[in-house]
């Protein structure tokens, strides 16, 4: 990559050489990001530790972890044009997409977390010299917070296509974020409509996870395709109990438990939530394992 980009000094030009070469679309924002990342692949044995991120909720899915769930939709007959990853972390559910899928047409990734897109941007360049003989579908990294991007636009841009929403959002609360003093939190607002004393009390604090996986179904939800998310359990169990009021355009909803201990070495009980879209609402949902998806529990 180094031999392939010292001699050249506009970022525009080298936007264009990642792009004929690996699909993706602003590898560079500007020459100053050219230039450091110039200087920093030119250094040998630079090691860059990671920080421990956790405490945002920042539990990244496995490479493995990522292949069975795009194998897992395989089964569901699920042909993706476009795929869309609304905190993409590291890229693993974007590389999986990649590896599985050979309808799609344009991949969106949103990350907040500016190294993380500098990551998967990585990740991507080092599939595709691994794998050239696959195809290179348009892929867009972006570096912008989840709550201010315009999905809205990619919904009516590409609403005759199959979709492909898929993803592992923050496994925290807005509260937890704010103690924090995190800049990735949604505008101030009562989302769910809870009544006054409920807004100003517990019933205010509410997961990231379930305020971005709602945020994707009211988009999204009359667009052919699937929804496959991991998160907590209880996420699950509130989007479904309150399917019978939002009524979403939603069926075959499934809970497929996961081991979160193996999986991520922390003690939460989460799943991957499954539905497919643009369908006759329904408000139930059946329990699987992930690993066997044997003896199905109805909920």
């Amino acid at each position: 990559l180094y031999s392939n980009l010292k001699n050249t000094t506009s970022f525009e030009t080298a936007n264009q050489k990642m792009y004929d070469a690996f699909g993706i679309i602003h590898l560079f924002d500007s020459n100053d990001e050219l230039e450091t990342l110039k200087e920093t692949i030119s250094i040998s044995n630079s090691i860059v530790s990671e920080p421990d991120r956790t405490e945002y909720g920042d539990f990244q899915t496995n490479e493995d972890l990522a292949k069975k769930c795009a194998l897992f939709l395989a089964t569901k007959s699920a042909n993706p044009q476009i795929v869309i990853e609304p905190t993409c972390g590291k890229g693993n559910f974007i590389i999986a997409s990649l590896s599985s899928f050979s309808s799609i047409e344009h991949i969106f990734g949103i990350e907040i977390y500016k190294p993380y897109v500098w990551e998967t941007k990585f990740n991507i360049i080092e599939f595709y010299l691994n794998n050239p003989q696959k195809q290179k579908p348009q892929i867009s990294i972006i570096h912008c917070d989840v709550f201010d991007y315009d999905f809205k636009s990619l919904a009516k841009k590409y609403s005759e296509k199959e979709l492909l929403i898929i993803g592992n959002p923050p496994w925290v609360t807005n509260s937890k974020l704010g103690s924090l003093n995190s800049s990735n939190l949604p505008k101030k607002s009562n989302f769910k409509n809870h009544s006054g004393l409920d807004a100003m009390t517990g019933k205010g604090n509410f997961d990231i996870a379930e305020f971005i996986s709602l945020k994707m179904l009211d988009l999204f939800q009359n667009i052919k395709g699937n929804l496959l998310l991991l998160v907590k359990n209880s996420v699950i169990k509130n989007i479904v109990s309150d399917q019978a009021k939002n009524k979403y355009s939603i069926s075959d909803i499934e809970k497929h438990c996961i081991d979160s201990k193996k999986e991520f070495n922390v003690s939460v009980e989460a799943s991957l939530f499954y539905c497919k879209l643009e369908s006759d609402s329904q408000n139930f949902c059946t329990e699987y394992n992930f690993y066997n998806n044997e003896n199905p529990i109805l909920q």
